[in-house]
This record gives structure tokens, sequence and C-alpha cells, in this order.
């Protein structure tokens, strides 16, 4: 038990903490999917948590670490690949998607400001930060399996998805957290900072084995093995912990393998009857797992069998790896056969994976390689500023052989490469090295209480970083931005002091960017209200309303198509269908290489104004920068136009 003096925080220093934890629980439970429903919101008040920092520590309310080398590049880095996203939409295919892009990434950047004060505090920062941040994820755990047991609290109830995705919207991404949620609960079973330690870690270490079987990721899984792994490693008291983890994990698995067993709740479409009575008997599992797990953490001695017969429970734990790895390759030859074959079969295979427990044992891509195929080919048509932030879902459809849609490729490196070319890469592979280097200067730098705390939150980027080689976690604020924060947090660790700055050129230059900030991250959304009031107004017959708040949209988001397309329509309504056509290829002029802007050039063109012509030129257009569109078929607008367009007796096009 912890009996170290426990110092009330200084005001400004608790209103730090409390900043960090209510931003990492908002991100956590309102960070929502890869879309930007929550960066407006969740991004103005990191914003201003960050501004607020910045004038408080000018003022010498609050202190701020001074990086060593290492973190400095880490954070020069970041800078640079934030301001490098926002010169990207100077050619970007898309620019409004480039600039969403950038206002996630300046939510990053505040999150790491937030991160920096918060390792700044006094007596114990990263034991505070990785106490609060275990309670949060848990509370994302718990939550989760609430939606589970109770089909009703779900966001998998209407659409009867069965791998489990909870608050985040993904479940990689809640994967990937329930990873972090391991190598905390490790820190907290093998430590002694409170009585109350060692069962809750354990509990956490159980939920986050349910999550991570629940979700059904393949790389959630291995990530969650690496991020044991590495915990134990870094870990002095690695045998106790070990020992506690197995007491707690194996529960863990029989639930989540009793689980398996039952269809409504592990495969998709299963009638909502089904998975509410096998989601009650899942609950009654999980409790009776719980206090399983409780009781073992209690009765089990660990500590002392780890001291007196240590080198034997060594041999059992060995033993035990063993066993498992020798069943498990048993059994997959069993299964398969010759297992080289197998896997160079599986992995060359480009095949869906079904959303059942059996993908455990599926070692297919998903379309990742077809995605990272993709990616390649648009990095090698613009390798020295790629296609823009955030514009991968357009630039892939010139290349795509099917007309499935995807945002991005599936891996962070791939998509910094396709979208940013050679100079984002280089910096985002800068930015991995030095965080790296920095991380591991400040393990041999901080004390050993702290350095326990700082291997449970390292954990996060750990997971995040394995993560992000398969998939595209970078655009989910959820899991970004406490990851951001974190890191931060442990770069800053055991730093002297950055003396303050007086004056008044600091806070007014805080708050002239904070101000510029937000801008950039509520444009879009009130561009968004706009175009919504002026199609309200416009099925309502108030067209001149209707045009105001369409011009205003555009005023708000002047690199979005989407504005041009309600004047469009609104103009068509007044009668004006010249105007509605200009709007339409102002379109096209603003995002060229976009193909919605062809498409519905074409489509007003054929069925407003019957000019087959024009139609046949703005759909060839779109064809040719999406072969593949499900919108071209045998018969289908594209078709009529070209048939006018080649019409022996009468050409639309004329001669």
């Amino acid at each position: 038990m912890d009996t170290a003096p426990r110092a009330r925080l200084p005001r400004a220093a608790s209103a730090v903490l409390a900043a960090a934890v209510a931003l990492v629980g908002g991100a956590l439970f309102a960070g929502g999917n890869s879309g930007t429903s929550s960066t407006g919101r969740l991004g103005t008040v990191a914003v201003f948590a960050a501004a607020g920092i910045v004038v408080a520590w000018s003022r010498g309310k609050v202190v701020l670490p001074r990086l060593d080398r290492a973190g400095g590049v880490a954070a020069g880095t970041a800078m640079g690949l934030v301001a490098w996203t926002g010169l990207s939409i100077w050619w970007s295919i898309a620019g409004d998607r480039s600039w969403d892009s950038l206002a996630k990434a300046f939510v990053l950047l505040a999150f790491g400001v937030v991160g920096l004060a918060a390792a700044a505090l006094p007596g114990r920062p990263l034991r505070r930060l990785g106490l609060s941040v275990a309670a949060l994820l848990g509370a994302v755990l718990v939550w989760a399996l609430l939606g589970k047991v109770i089909p009703a609290l779900g966001p998998d109830d209407a659409g009867r998805v069965a791998r489990l995705k909870g608050s985040v919207g993904y479940w990689n991404a809640l994967a990937l957290l329930a990873d972090a949620a391991l190598g905390l609960g490790l820190w907290l079973v093998a430590s002694t900072v409170g009585r109350l330690a060692r069962p809750v870690g354990a509990l956490l270490l159980y939920a986050a084995t349910i999550v991570i079987l629940l979700t059904q990721s393949r790389a959630g899984l291995l990530a969650g093995l690496v991020v044991v792994a590495l915990s134990l490693w870094l870990t002095e008291e690695r045998v106790e912990a070990a020992m506690f983890a197995l007491l707690s994990v194996g529960p863990g698995v029989v639930v989540a393998g009793w689980a398996f067993t039952r269809p409504a709740l592990v495969e998709d479409g299963g009638a909502r009857l089904d998975r509410v009575a096998d989601g009650g008997l899942l609950g009654a599992l999980i409790v009776v797992g719980a206090l399983v797990v409780v009781g073992l953490i209690a009765a089990v001695p660990v500590r002392r069998l780890a001291v007196e017969h240590r080198r034997e429970v060594v041999r059992v734990l060995a033993g035990s790896v063993a066993l498992l790895v020798v069943v498990g390759l048993v059994g997959l030859v069993a299964s398969v056969g010759n297992p080289v074959t197998w896997a160079r079969n599986q992995i060359g295979s480009t095949g869906e994976v079904a959303n059942d427990p059996g993908r455990f044992t599926n070692l297919e891509s998903n379309n990742r390689t077809v995605w990272w195929g993709e990616a390649w080919q648009v990095f090698r048509a613009s390798p020295a500023g790629g296609s823009g932030a955030g514009t991968f879902e357009i630039a892939r459809k010139r290349y795509r052989d099917s007309g499935a849609n995807v945002t991005e490729p599936h891996s962070v490196p791939l998509q910094l490469l396709s979208e940013t070319g050679l100079p984002g890469f280089a910096l985002g592979t800068l930015l991995m090295i030095a965080l790296c280097t920095g991380l591991r200067s400040m393990l041999h730098r901080v004390e050993p209480e702290e350095r326990a705390a700082a291997v449970g939150l390292l954990a996060l980027p750990a997971a995040f970083g394995l993560h992000a080689l398969v998939d595209f976690d970078l655009d989910f604020l959820a899991v970004a931005a406490p990851t951001v924060l974190a890191t931060a947090a442990l770069l800053g660790a055991a730093r002297p002091a950055w003396a303050a700055r007086g004056g008044m050129f600091v806070p007014l230059a805080a708050g002239l960017g904070a101000a510029a900030t937000i801008w950039i991250l509520v444009a879009p959304a009130l561009s968004s209200r706009a175009l919504d009031t002026a199609y309200r107004h416009a099925d309502a017959g108030d067209l001149g309303t209707a045009a105001a708040s369409a011009r205003r949209a555009q005023s708000l988001n002047p690199l979005s198509p989407e504005p041009l397309f309600a004047r469009s329509e609104i103009a068509d309504q007044t009668g004006d269908r010249s105007a509605a056509e200009d709007f339409l290829v102002q379109a096209t002029v603003l995002q060229p290489e976009n193909p919605a802007t062809w498409y519905t050039l074409g489509t007003y063109r054929q069925v407003a104004l019957r000019d087959q012509c024009g139609a046949y030129f703005a759909f060839n257009a779109a064809y040719t920068l999406d072969p593949k569109s499900t919108l071209f078929f045998k018969g289908g607008p594209l078709d009529q136009a070209r048939q006018a367009v080649d019409d022996p007796v009468k050409p639309a096009c004329g001669s």
C-alpha cells in the first residue's frame, strides 16, 4: 500500500489535471467514428484548454516541461506534419476533405499541449494520469459489454452487427483501447499504488480480454499479446505480474469462449429475441467471472510464491506458454494440413473475412492488400505531395477494381504516403523515430514509482503504433486524441521546467491562434447547418431565404461542392436553369478530379436540360475518374448519352 503523503494540488495544477481527464473522457465517449461529427465540439474544448494553459504558463501559474532533444524533434515534426497537411489543401483533389484533416490535426496538437502540462504537475503526475486513464478505459469497456448484454443500450441493436464496437463506433478501435487497458491493468496488479489497485487491475485485465475477443479483431489480439509482452519486459515485478495476469485473463477467455458458442452474440443478423436472451446469460457469466477473478486474486499467494518458489513459477509459466503454442500448432495442422501452404494461400487471398469467431484462424487481409496497392498507385501519380490529406476515398476510385467503397487504405504509413506524398511520409517516419527515442529516454530518467505508471501508460502509444500499421486509427479522435495526450505526458515527464515568458505577446498570440483554430474547426459544421436550412426553406417554397442560406453555406466552406449543388437545385426551382447548370460547372472546376461533381452535372444536363451531348461529356469525365462505379451500368445514363451522341441519323452533338 502506498504510504507517500498526498499533498493537495495547487488550484491551477488541479485545473490542468481536470482538463486532461475531461478531454480524455470526452474523446473516449464522444469522439465518435472516423467522421467529423465530433471535431467541432471536442476540438473547441481542447483548443480552449490548450490556449488557457499557454496563457497561464506565460503568467507563471502553470509549468510546462522543457523537452529533451528527442522530445523537441517529435514536437517540431508533429507541428511540421500539421503544417504540411494544411499546405496540401492547395493542391488537394478535394480541398474540403483536406480542411477536415487539418481540423483534426489541430485538435490532436491541442491534446498534446494539455498532455505536456499534465506531465509537469507536482508530485507524481504519471501515476495520477495513469489511474485516471485506467478508470476511463474501464468505463469504456464496461459500457461496450453492457451493449452486448443489453442490446437496446448498444449501437449495434438496429443493424444486428455482432462485432463489439462500443462508444468508439469501430471494433478495431475499441480493441486498441482494450489493448491499452491490458498494459494499465498489469501496472495496477503489480504495483502498490493502493489497496484496491490489485483487484481493480485484475478486473481491468479481465474485461479487456473479453472485449478484445468479442471485437473479433485479429490485429487487436496480436497487438494485445505484444503489449502484454512489452509491459512484462519493462516491469520489474514481471513474474508477479504474469501470475496475476494469468489469474485474470483465464476467466475472461472462458466467458468469451462461451459467447463464441452462441451465434446470436457473435454472428451478424441474429434475431433480437435471441440476442436479448443470450445477452442476459452473458451478463450473468461476466458477473460470475468477475467474482472468480477477485476471489483468485485474494486467495492465491502470488507474491509469496514468486519469492519462495520463483524458479518453479517461472518454469510453470514458460511451460504453460509453450504448451499453448504446441496445442495451437497441432490444432492448426489438424484443421488445415500444411500450415506453410495454408498461410501462403491465406495471405495472398483478397476476399472478405466473415464477421464470426472463425476470423481468428483466418490470415486473409480482408482486402487490405488491395487497398494498399491502390494507395501505392495514388502515391505514384503524385509523389511530391500526394492527392491531398483525407482524399484517398476519392483518389482511389480511378484505380479500384470494384465498386466497394473505403475511406482510407487501412494503414497510416500508406495513408500519409498516398495523401501527403514523400514529405508527409518522411515527417511521419521521423516523428515515430523521435517518439521511440524520447520514450526510451523517459523510462531511464523517471523515478521507480513513476516508471511503473509510465510503463502502464506506454501501452496506449504502443498499441496505437501497432494498430496503425494495418488500420486507419489516425482518423478516430476517440483513440488518437487520448494517445497523443498520454504520449506528450510521457515525453515531458521528469523534465526541468520551461521558464515562463511575461508580457502580452504570448497571451495575445494564444488568443488569436485559438480563435483562428476554432474557426477552422467549426466553419464546416456551420456550413452544413446553413445547407440544412437552405433545403428546408426550399422544400417549404421560400426560395429567397433558401438561396441566401446556400450562399452563406458556400462562404463558410468555399472548398466544398455541396453548397454549389444546393444553389443549383434552388436556381432550378426558380426556373433559372442556366444558373443551375453554371453552379454545377463551378463544382467541377472546384474539384475537377472528383467524379461526383461530373456525374451530378451530367445528370442535370441529361434529365433537366435534355442536353445529351453535354451530359455525355460530363458522364465520360466521371467514368474516366471512376470506371468501376456502380452508377455506370449497361443501359444506364452514360450508355443513353453515348447512344444519343452516336445516333447516325440525328447525333446529339451535331456536326
